[in-house]
């Protein structure tokens, strides 16, 4: 997966979980995954905030 296929390339690297999973772990990412509504088509990552994803649909 690359930022070329990311549907907001501006927040790539701030508020998306392929990001954020690989630089931080924290009480607050952790929520992100909690009751998920939404997965990446790009990398299959799972979250409740659609904005935390490259390329989101709804489960």
């Amino acid at each position: 997966m690359s930022e070329n296929d990311c549907l907001n390339p501006e927040e790539h690297c701030e508020l998306h979980m392929c990001q954020m999973k690989s630089t931080e772990t924290s009480a607050e990412i952790n929520k992100l995954y909690e009751n998920p509504k939404f997965v990446c088509t790009n990398c299959g990552v799972k979250v409740n905030k659609e904005e935390n994803l490259c390329s989101p649909r709804p489960i």
